[in-house]
């Protein structure tokens, strides 16, 4: 999908960020957990939106059902400053947004800088969704209950991935972990 060099860059930043909340150290799941974290400081991490809006952005992870892939592709292809980027009273009306995130979107409106912050979280979650080369690895609500309740075999290909992880630490002079 084609998007300004904005939007290029801080998707890679908002996917690695999502990616880095998917799973705590010892590869359990573990997203939900720190999204609700993130969304009950939302005051204590606005301020990081002038210079990290992925790190906050994530806040808004779900949040948004967009009407218009239009109007969201236009959005992507623009810059904050630029004449075409909307407002966020503009493009609110072209997006359904989850109750739960109504509280969020109020504290950033009231941040300097929060109408362009909230339309680039918007405009990074479409990228999410649409963009087939910026989609994180998702769990699907069952694998996380699955894992949750402390069911059901990996299957996922996270042994490969730990090991992957631990030959990594051992080539970087720390002692492998016990397997």
């Amino acid at each position: 999908m084609k998007k300004s060099r904005y939007f290029s860059d801080l998707i890679k930043n908002y996917i690695d960020e999502v990616d880095d909340l998917v799973t705590d150290s010892e590869g359990k799941s573990v997203l939900q957990k720190r999204l609700n974290e993130k969304r009950r400081e939302i005051d204590a991490i606005l301020p990081m939106i002038d210079f990290s809006p992925e790190m906050v952005s994530v806040v808004f992870y779900g949040a948004f059902e967009f009407r218009s892939p239009e109007i969201m592709q236009q959005v992507v292809l623009s810059e904050p400053g630029d004449a075409a980027y909307f407002a966020w009273a503009e493009l609110e009306s072209e997006l359904k947004v989850s109750p739960w995130a109504e509280p969020l979107i109020e504290a950033s409106l009231k941040v300097d800088g929060g109408d362009a912050f909230l339309v680039a979280a918007a405009a990074l979650e479409f990228l999410r969704g649409k963009d087939s080369l910026s989609a994180p690895m998702r769990e699907s609500e069952p694998e996380a209950k699955k894992e949750d309740d402390g069911e059901g075999g990996d299957g996922d290909g996270s042994d490969d991935l730990n090991e992957a992880g631990a030959d990594w630490l051992a080539e970087q002079g720390f002692d492998p972990l016990d397997r």
